[in-house]
C-alpha cells in the first residue's frame, strides 16, 4: 500500500469536536452490556448513541418549556400592567 492507514481517526477532528465526540463515547459506555450482546455490535452501539443523542434532547426540550411559561407569564403580567396604565391614564384625562 502506498497510504498509511491511521486508526486514530479522530484526531483529524478539530479539538473541540472530538472533545464532544469523546463525551458521547463515554455516556454510550454505559450501555455497554447492551450492545456487546447484540450480534452486530458497531449497530448497537450506534442505536445506544442515538438514544442517548435523544435523552439530551429531550432535557433541552424540558428546559425550553420551561422558559417558555415563565417568558409567557412575564408578558401576561405586562400586558395587564399596560392595560392598567392605560385605564388610569384615562381616568385622568376624564
Amino acid at each position: 500500500m502506498l497510504f498509511k492507514i491511521v486508526d486514530d481517526w479522530k484526531q483529524f477532528l478539530p479539538p473541540e469536536d472530538e472533545k464532544r465526540l469523546n463525551d458521547v463515547l463515554r455516556s454510550v459506555a454505559k450501555h455497554r452490556n447492551a450492545y456487546r450482546a447484540s450480534k452486530d455490535v458497531k449497530v448497537a452501539q450506534l442505536w445506544c448513541a442515538l438514544l442517548e443523542m435523544q435523552k439530551q434532547n429531550q432535557v433541552l426540550y424540558k428546559k425550553i418549556k420551561r422558559m417558555e411559561f415563565v417568558f409567557e407569564g412575564i408578558a401576561e403580567r405586562m400586558k395587564e400592567e399596560v392595560n392598567e396604565r392605560e385605564i388610569l391614564e384615562a381616568l385622568e384625562k376624564f
